[in-house]
């Protein structure tokens, strides 16, 4: 997944991927732990530009990842979409104020992304672009009750027979403390 420079021509370059999950070993390795199964390809669409001497890239990643509920450990299918905006730079161009605490401003202080050569590659800016994307929380519906956390039970199938939940049990440990005056 590389960009030669020299292609980017006056008006541009579009490309249009389609690469298996095992084409990232980032992706791979969620789905080796187990903790998402890539049911699609991942689809990038992108345009590049050569601007001031820096490369802009702009895209949109897309794939769908079977994930763990969050609240009943359910297999959730959940889209992976997103759009990004990337700058690559050979150089760190001028700049004249300092960082507020007087340190040097860096790329990554910029937004920008080093490379060297006459190539980008992209790989790790699509995996990194997919994992942003997944889900923090996913959920197999909006209406998932979860699971009972006394017993366990699935309370999208069944009611379990536990009493009521206390769910202020903060400080619970400090219910019968008395303070000697």
């Amino acid at each position: 997944m590389q960009i030669r420079i020299a292609d980017i021509k006056d008006n541009g370059l579009s490309l249009d991927l389609v690469e298996g999950v095992e084409s990232f070993p980032v992706l791979q390795e969620l789905q080796g732990k187990g903790e998402c199964l890539f049911t699609q390809p991942v689809t990038v669409n992108l345009r590049a530009f050569v601007v001031s001497g820096m490369v802009e890239i702009s895209g949109h990643v897309a794939t769908a990842a079977e994930i763990a509920c969050s609240r009943c450990l359910k297999p959730a299918e959940v889209a992976v979409d997103s759009r990004f905006d990337l700058t690559y730079t050979r150089e760190l161009p001028e700049v004249e104020d300092e960082g507020e605490d007087g340190s040097e401003i860096t790329a990554e202080d910029m937004g920008l992304i080093l490379f060297d050569g006459d190539e980008i590659d992209l790989l790790d800016a699509i995996q990194e672009q997919v994992v942003l994307a997944l889900p923090f929380n996913p959920l197999c519906s909006r209406n998932c009750r979860g699971l009972c956390p006394q017993c366990g039970a699935d309370l999208n199938e069944q009611a379990c027979s536990c009493g009521p939940q206390d769910y202020n049990i903060k400080f619970s440990a400090l219910k019968n403390f008395k303070v000697d005056k």
